[in-house]
């Protein structure tokens, strides 16, 4: 009787293989899904192992970026923005501190260089208008000409 009950159960295999080509040619497929629960349908799906099957970079691909950002509500997403704590963040300050000081540093060098050649024609002035020539010139202050090894007379002058 096993025997009758297996060939009973491959012939019943074959009819409904048969059969079932016909049957989903024949029924209308939204009267089927009116009567599927898609939830719990759905509750049985592997989730992670349908995922893992999907091409990130062609689904990305496909999205029309302007168009969903241009859905995008600015103002929202920017309100409660800390742009202060961002700038902090970023190093800005510090930047723009040590470029103010870079610059007030070569605007003093420029100021003093400046200084310095008008130093040298103002004492050009002096010494033609105190008639001296060019050997009596000082090379600079005696205590500085000192510091470098010379000694000079105070009484006189160092070219």
């Amino acid at each position: 009787m096993t025997e009758d009950r297996q060939s009973g159960k491959r012939l019943l295999g074959r009819v409904a293989g048969a059969v079932t080509g016909k049957v989903v040619d024949t029924v209308d497929p939204d009267i089927v899904l009116e009567h599927v629960d898609v939830n719990a349908l759905l509750s049985r799906v592997d989730l992670d192992a349908v995922l893992a099957r999907v091409d990130m970079d062609a689904l990305l691909a496909r999205v029309d970026l302007n168009a969903l950002l241009a859905d995008v509500d600015l103002d929202a997403l920017l309100k409660d923005l800390d742009v202060e704590a961002l700038v902090r963040r970023s190093g800005i300050p510090d930047i723009v501190a040590e470029s103010t000081y870079s610059m007030a540093g070569s605007a003093l060098d420029v100021a003093r260089r400046q200084l310095v050649g008008l130093d040298v024609i103002v004492d050009r002035i002096v010494d033609r208008l105190m008639r001296r020539s060019e050997d009596d010139r000082r090379e600079g202050p005696l205590s500085l000409v000192a510091a470098r090894g010379e000694a000079p007379d105070p009484g006189t002058a160092v070219r």
